[in-house]
């Protein structure tokens, strides 16, 4: 994210925290959506943290009396919503899904050439089937770890901020629902889709402040970037509540 985008976002989920912890009846319902035990008196919120500080997935972190602890990855939006829910190097990208050489390959030659020339398609006819065939039986994969990164959280809360709505779903509901729905493509326009919710792309933007080359793979510019639709979610699922704030 931009520096701006990072503020925006923060500011996002210290909202979340702030009316979680105002909202004990929010708690209520999260915890029974996830286990029958809950004391009809006495539960309540110990304490909100923000998170993320270090490439976490959870944005922020809730501890209740009782032990009950989960997670949270945030996002907010406007209007339909199209979020970045990762970004890597080529090289690591390749590395954490264990893609083969050839894909290296040709990612990184279709990453040049479309820095070279904004206007082509990052996946070309050419190798359209072949990254196909490689990414298909990894796209899951993909998208479970653009969600939940290494420490998974347990929820997934969107808040549509021009409507001040916050959704709140369970986060193994929402990969039941993503794994069900793969459908590996390349769009017309040389997107990577992995379903109707989430797609890969360059990174793009012109990296003013980068000093390496926009032609050169280490610009931020050249990155791989896993996006998600988050107003196609909000329709597509069922919350366990929300907050009007």
């Amino acid at each position: 994210m931009t520096n701006k985008n990072a503020h925006v976002g923060k500011n996002h989920e210290r909202i979340f925290a702030d009316e979680v912890q105002k909202n004990p009846q929010t708690i209520k319902d999260i915890v029974s959506s996830f286990t029958p035990q809950v004391p009809k008196r006495g539960l309540r919120i110990k304490i909100v943290e923000l998170e993320g500080q270090h490439g976490e997935k959870s944005d922020v972190f809730i501890r209740t009396t009782g032990g009950h602890n989960y997670g949270a990855n945030v996002k907010s939006f406007k209007g339909a919503g199209f979020n970045q829910v990762t970004r890597m190097k080529i090289d690591n990208f390749v590395e954490q899904f264990s893609l083969s050489e050839k894909f290296r390959n040709i990612i990184k030659n279709l990453t040049l050439a479309k820095a070279k020339n904004s206007r082509q398609n990052w996946i070309t006819a050419e190798y359209a089937d072949d990254i196909v065939q490689e990414i298909n039986p990894k796209a899951f994969e993909i998208i479970k770890y653009s969600l939940l990164g290494d420490d998974e959280p347990e929820l997934f809360v969107l808040i549509k901020s021009d409507s001040k709505i916050i959704s709140i779903f369970q986060m193994e509901e929402l990969l039941r629902y993503l794994e069900q729905s793969i459908n590996v493509q390349v769009t017309p326009r040389g997107v990577l889709m992995l379903n109707e919710c989430f797609s890969i792309q360059k990174k793009g933007g012109n990296g003013k402040h980068d000093k390496y080359s926009k032609h050169d793979l280490r610009h931020g510019g050249n990155n791989i970037q896993v996006k998600m639709k988050t107003g196609l979610i909000l329709k597509k699922l069922n919350r366990i509540t929300a907050i009007s704030y």
